[in-house]
């Protein structure tokens, strides 16, 4: 009966043998991720040096992912750059790309990233989130979490090891934190008397700002991304077709879709909005409706924290952009708007928990804007 073949990613016995004065050769079989027994040598001025160089070489190549083959001695870097090769070839938002890439760059591969495959267990990775959680917060090992699982999976789908230890994980509970800043119409309405009598908000031009926000309920990305060539005087409509994200060594761009494909849409807004766009542009000079001070496109963390900084010390402390997407929400579906209709208005990708079908671009038509035309801000 023959031998059986070596596994796959393995090698046989090594044997050394004495070339010359200080001259010894190592070798071994190895068999390669295509099958093929191949043999592998290496040299070194001792019999020990040959072997431990030979050792080293089998040990890498091991390691070496040939059109995407992995083993369970694949170092998790490893596995990580072919994820992240995926990655960057899928249709996920640019911003989630730079999210996750972050993500292992700091947190992930300092703690995990030497590991070996069949080294990733459960214990270690809770070990690693727990403390990633504790040390930089709950959002942190969420993300670290997600790439990780993402990692890991591939190499399950590979055969490399059998199951993805990250999905053993028990979801961490969330600490209790404070009430949301939630906006009523007559909240809304003192917020713009407040803003319209600050001269910081002035300055830092949040009075127009929000009360756009408040008629369109989109993200204040997709506002900041808002150019005039997407606003149809005629039509009365506006296209959100971007938003703004901050890409390392590029600065601030304009992403060529939302936050999802799906969201991508052409909205009919309140007429009120409409005049108050229309006054921006008399008065504008430059591409963008919404510009920082210098007229470049605005970064939305900056203005987060400007909004913030004004609202300090109001009823409106932490006051999150966020909160007037929830306000025209409730607008529209107290006008008995459908679900559909909300949900095309404000680019939501899913209607409900039970209707998880991707949008395609759709117009939104004019009753959402009508059912919002009683609220111009006073």
């Amino acid at each position: 009966m023959g031998r059986l073949p070596l596994p796959i990613g393995t090698y046989g016995k090594v044997l050394v043998v004495r070339l010359g004065e200080r001259r010894f050769r190592a070798w071994a079989d190895y068999r390669d991720y295509d099958g093929v027994m191949r043999r592998v040598q290496r040299s070194g001025p001792t019999r020990a040096a040959a072997e431990n160089a030979l050792k080293s070489a089998l040990r890498d190549r091991s390691r070496i992912v040939l059109d995407g083959e992995i083993t369970g001695d694949t170092r998790l870097r490893v596995v990580a750059d072919l994820w992240f090769r995926e990655l960057d070839e899928s249709d996920r938002a640019l911003r989630t790309k730079i999210t996750y890439r972050d993500a292992w760059r700091r947190l992930v591969e300092p703690a995990l990233g030497d590991l070996r495959l069949s080294e990733v267990r459960v214990s270690t990775v809770d070990r690693a989130i727990r403390e990633i959680r504790q040390r930089r917060g709950s959002s942190s090992a969420h993300h670290a979490k997600v790439v990780l699982a993402g990692i890991v999976g591939l190499a399950v789908r590979h055969d490399a090891i059998d199951a993805n230890p990250v999905r053993e994980l028990t979801p961490a509970r969330k600490k209790p934190v404070g009430e949301k800043v939630s906006l009523s119409e007559e909240g809304l309405s003192r917020l713009h008397n407040y803003l319209a009598g600050s001269e910081d908000a002035r300055k830092y031009d949040l009075v127009d700002l929000v009360d756009v926000l408040s008629g369109l309920g989109c993200r204040i990305g997709e506002l900041l991304a808002l150019d005039w060539r997407r606003i149809n005087d005629v039509a009365g409509t506006i296209a959100i077709e971007g938003t703004v994200i901050r890409v390392p060594g590029a600065g601030l761009i304009v992403q060529s879709h939302t936050k999802s494909r799906a969201s991508m849409r052409t909205i009919t807004p309140p007429a009120w909005v409409m005049d108050l766009l229309r006054k921006r542009h008399a008065d504008s000079h430059g591409p963008w409706v919404f510009p920082s001070t210098a007229g470049t496109l605005r970064d939305p963390d900056n203005t987060r924290k400007q909004l913030r900084q004004v609202l300090a010390a109001t009823e409106w402390k932490g006051l999150h952009p966020h909160a007037f997407r929830h306000l025209v929400a409730t607008r529209l579906d107290a006008a008995g708007l459908s679900a559909r209709e909300i949900a095309d208005y404000l680019g939501h990708e899913r209607v409900s928990m039970t209707q998880d079908v991707y949008m395609t671009r759709r117009i939104s038509g004019a009753a959402a804007g009508a059912a919002l035309d009683g609220f111009a801000p006073r």
